[in-house]
């Protein structure tokens, strides 16, 4: 009778947290409008907290140091907003060249397919989608340009919040042992490793950002591509989406060179090989390698809360999904219920790593079992004999081990 109210308590305690658990994500969902700016709020005082800590470092004082970052976060705000008003003008300017452009490509395209297949007289791509893409893109771009106020009322309340952000930054940790006196220390270890580590990730995140938009603005100037500052700063923003941002903003770089440079396709071939380098290079080699494994956040699990969070918030959402996530596993593991959350969330590859330690320990004993029940035993064993060298990252066995159990 106990092990089933215990089995009970366990599924009602499980769905108790199911039912909590959907609660807050609708919750989020309908206060978007005040939680996207609160949360971006948040990840910029995060962005910023490794140039206030080595600030602190050379005794500036903390008024100084406010008001510089709130300066640099103000330039930024602004560059963002004249980016979007030049680059909407710009496009609009540019529509009726790149409208004949998209006509003489599905031309181009329609007159190669004829080639393998029978099509009509008259038939074309663009034919079998009746949409206006010249009046669509004007009508998209004005909705943009009709936005801009409210991107710009969004990035007050951020601004806002920022500052309050920083000038309490350093009471935050003394009133939470105040608050708290028993568990105060555990919260205010578990603030600091949320702010270092979700600080360090978004730190390098941006400066390989930056690289990657450089390396694509590089790309448009040598090839001749439109609006090159355009592709970088695309490039810049959409490495922040892990994975699918890459493949998005190199896929819209490709297809602005097929329409701008058909047939001429060698500066097609050029675009596509130097953004595709640029994305396997920065985002394959160099990012791991900087990065680590200081998130250890499955690449599954990444992928799942890109979807959560775009279906929450939007775009906004898939910008901070792995932020968010990386502070959930961090609270999950300092709660002893739910551990085993944060387990299953993570990569695995230290679980995996100490698996395979068991595994060779275990072969070990076994051989030095059979050694003490008949020495002869190991020469019918040759495969035992190479166990001796069998090493997994910095884990050596020694030649005594089994000796000294």
């Amino acid at each position: 009778m106990a092990e089933k109210s215990t089995s009970g308590n366990k599924f009602i305690h499980t769905s108790l947290a199911i039912i909590v658990s959907i609660a807050i994500l609708f919750v989020l969902k309908v206060s978007r409008d005040v939680a996207v700016p609160v949360v971006f709020s948040f990840f910029c005082f995060l962005l910023f907290s490794p140039l206030l800590r080595r600030m602190d470092k050379l005794h500036i004082p903390a008024f100084i140091s406010v008001t510089f970052v709130m300066v640099l976060l103000l330039l930024v705000f602004i560059l963002a907003g004249w980016f979007i008003i030049m680059t909407v003008d710009s496009l609009i300017r540019l529509i009726p060249f790149y409208a004949d452009k998209v006509v003489s490509l599905d031309r181009l395209l329609s007159v190669k397919l004829s080639a393998f297949v029978d099509l009509p007289d008259g038939a074309s791509f663009l034919a079998l989608l009746p949409v206006n893409w010249s009046n669509l893109a004007i009508s998209s771009l004005t909705s943009i340009s009709n936005k801009f106020f409210s991107f710009a009322n969004v990035a007050m309340v951020v601004y806002i919040f920022v500052l309050f952000l920083l000038l309490e930054r350093q009471s935050i940790i003394p009133k939470v042992l105040a608050a708290a006196p028993k568990r105060g220390i555990r919260v205010a270890v578990m603030f600091e490793r949320i702010t270092r580590q979700v600080s360090k990730y978004l730190l390098l995140k941006a400066v390989i950002s930056a690289f990657t938009g450089f390396f694509f603005f590089l790309t448009a100037m040598l090839t001749g591509l439109d609006l090159p500052i355009l592709w970088g700063v695309l490039a810049f923003i959409f490495n922040f989406i892990p994975s699918i941002g890459s493949i998005i903003v190199t896929a819209m770089t490709i297809l602005m060179a097929l329409i701008q440079f058909a047939p001429v396709w060698s500066s097609v071939i050029w675009v596509a090989v130097l953004t595709i380098s640029t994305q396997m290079i920065l985002g394959n080699i160099i990012d791991p390698r900087l990065q680590g494994g200081q998130l250890n956040l499955s690449p599954f699990v990444i992928l799942v809360s890109l979807s959560i969070w775009g279906f929450i918030w939007g775009i906004p959402g898939m910008f901070i999904a792995v932020p968010l996530t990386s502070v959930l596993q961090i609270v999950c593991a300092n709660v002893k219920s739910l551990k085993s959350v944060a387990i299953l969330i993570s990569s695995g590859k230290s679980y995996q790593r100490d698996s395979e330690r068991e595994q060779v320990i275990e072969r070990y004993l076994r051989k030095q079992q059979r050694k003490r029940k008949s020495p002869d035993e190991v020469i019918e064993h040759p495969d035992d004999v190479e166990d001796e060298t069998i090493y997994r990252g910095d884990f050596i066995l020694p030649e005594n081990f089994g000796e000294k159990r």
